[in-house]
């Protein structure tokens, strides 16, 4: 697996992967040009996960100028669920974020209707952090809750030794 940074030409791949099934109640979907508009700032990187010369995920970054060393992850997609992509891209990106000068904790949330994704930050060393109440609106109206995990840079350095 490898990560290279996304560019305008991979955005019709990122919109496409973020409307396949499954996607519409746990990631979120942007237009293209909402994809476009969050690329060109500087405090965010897109990330694409290819094997086999093979576009297999795609990844956003925010807070990349954060003092803290805080890095958000705002998306993770597959375009294949179940064959372990994730995982290998949860890595790669770990390896990233962690190389980044400063970087001190990864963090994201997510829907707690995600379990897939549940398990997916579990299995790549993430710790629980909390619960944020009914933060995410679905579509019929109801609200989810939202899971908080994060990985410090000393966990990361433990799991790769």
């Amino acid at each position: 697996m490898t990560l290279r940074e996304a560019s305008a030409e991979d955005i019709a791949f990122i919109v496409k992967t973020e409307r396949l099934p499954g996607y519409e109640t746990t990631i979120g979907r942007w237009s293209a040009e909402e994809h476009a508009a969050e690329m060109a700032k500087r405090s965010s990187r897109y990330l694409v996960a290819e094997e086999s010369g093979a576009k297999v995920a795609f990844a956003i970054l925010q807070t990349l100028d954060d003092p803290g060393g805080n890095i958000y992850l705002k998306r993770i997609a597959v375009t294949r669920q179940g064959q372990g992509i994730g995982l290998r891209t949860m890595a790669a990106l770990q390896d990233y974020v962690f190389a980044l000068p400063g970087a001190h904790r990864f963090h994201l949330h997510f829907s707690s209707l995600n379990e897939r994704g549940r398990r997916l930050y579990a299995r790549a060393g993430f710790q629980h952090e909390g619960v944020e109440r009914e933060v995410f609106a679905l579509a019929d109206g109801t609200r989810v809750d939202s899971v908080r995990v994060s990985m410090l840079r000393r966990e990361w350095e433990a799991r790769t030794g």
